[in-house]
């Protein structure tokens, strides 16, 4: 199918909220769901920055709707499959293709489900580009050799910057509203999935960090029959290199990892009853570093054998590949190198020339390699 081709349409349908079609073919549903989420993030003080959005309205964050792809209409599907975005992501687009495809092959509803302050959980203001302007010049006044900052990350980094254990809170939230919702899909309350349904996971960048916690914390209970599918990540946090247009920039970067780095740091009380009283805690400090995670021993991942795959790019250069494989030993890890200009944040390039065809053969090969994880 051709890449291009199919991502205009699901993003025009998706703009206009209409159900979704594949092209030339039936109806194919698309749906949004509501979600409500039963934890928030609270911090003492009042507001000394515009994106102190907790302190302003909690409203988006708690209560939002996530993305449905169906392939079953009318009925209830045996299996679902949770997509998971990278950090500092603010709109679907990107990854309506992806989801499409893997309901199509795989015959499960796909859901794309926003981690906390992302996605539709976030302010609309953060990804214009006109009203982020001001703020980017104002930061690089008071950070003057920060590296990177642009309209599309400045919302994230002078949030990390100010306040770095959002990085655990908001992962924190996250993790725990899917837990929520994988334990409202084995109830049988969701309108679109069966009952004791199979629930996978497909994890991309950071949504892979966030992945491989709740299958360290709960890969033996909750997520027992569960399978993860990681694409452009799998490295523990020290080895994530974050910097970038699109992401953060140098300064939360910076201050990120010292903050983390740093068992002084997290004394932060409700970062502290994080880490020391939950398992999801645990296994974020577990998977903070190579060092941390070998504690667990050296078959740290080997009960997920056989229910965890991986796909990392040769050239990526935010999850490294060797750190990759590193973090993930024992599970198998496939290093692609496209045969056009890729990057960590568009592996499919949205062309028109004559690679067109070397991004559908990469897109339609990864799609078909996560499937088979999911449904054998």
């Amino acid at each position: 199918m051709n890449y291009f081709f199919l991502y205009q349409t699901l993003k025009a349908q998706f703009s206009s909220g209409a159900a979704t079609h594949s092209p030339g073919e039936s109806a194919f549903g698309y749906y949004t769901h509501e979600f409500h989420s039963k934890s928030s993030l609270t911090f003492k003080g009042g507001v000394t920055s515009p994106f102190d959005v907790e302190l302003i309205d909690s409203v988006t964050n708690t209560n939002f709707t996530y993305p449905i792809f169906h392939p079953s209409r009318g009925k209830k599907t045996e299996g679902c499959i949770i997509l998971l975005h990278g950090l500092n992501e603010r709109s679907w687009e990107k990854y309506l293709p992806w989801g499409y495809q893997l309901a199509n092959y795989t015959g499960k509803t796909v859901i794309l489900f926003p981690i906390a302050y992302h996605m539709n959980r976030s302010p609309k203001a953060w990804c214009d580009p006109r009203q982020m302007n001001s703020f980017v010049k104002e930061r690089q006044l008071y950070v003057p050799q920060v590296k990177s900052l642009s309209v599309a990350n400045v919302a994230l980094s002078e949030r990390l910057t100010n306040h770095p254990e959002r990085f655990l809170l908001s992962g924190y939230q996250a993790a725990n509203d899917l837990l929520d919702l994988v334990a409202s899909i084995k109830a049988g309350t969701h309108n679109f999935i069966k009952k004791d349904a199979s629930v996978d996971f497909f994890a991309y960048s950071i949504g892979s960090f966030l992945s491989q916690i709740l299958f360290l914390a709960h890969g033996e209970k909750e997520l027992a029959n569960s399978r993860l599918f990681i694409f452009c990540g799998g490295s523990v946090f020290e080895d994530w290199q974050g910097v970038s247009k699109y992401i953060m920039d140098s300064k939360a970067f910076e201050r990120l990892h010292e903050y983390y780095n740093s068992s002084d740091e997290l004394t932060h009380q409700e970062v502290s009853e994080v880490v020391n009283h939950t398992a999801l805690g645990q296994s974020f400090v577990d998977m903070l570093s190579s060092r941390n995670l070998k504690k667990r021993g050296e078959g740290y991942y080997s009960a997920l054998k056989g229910r965890i795959s991986a796909v990392v790019l040769k050239n990526d250069s935010v999850a490294i590949v060797d750190k990759v494989k590193q973090t993930l030993k024992g599970i198998r890890v496939d290093e692609w190198d496209l045969n056009y200009k890729y990057s960590h944040i568009t592996p499919f390039p949205l062309l028109s020339n004559k690679l067109v065809n070397q991004v559908n053969e990469a897109f339609e090969k990864l799609m078909l390699r996560a499937s088979l994880l999911f449904t054998t």
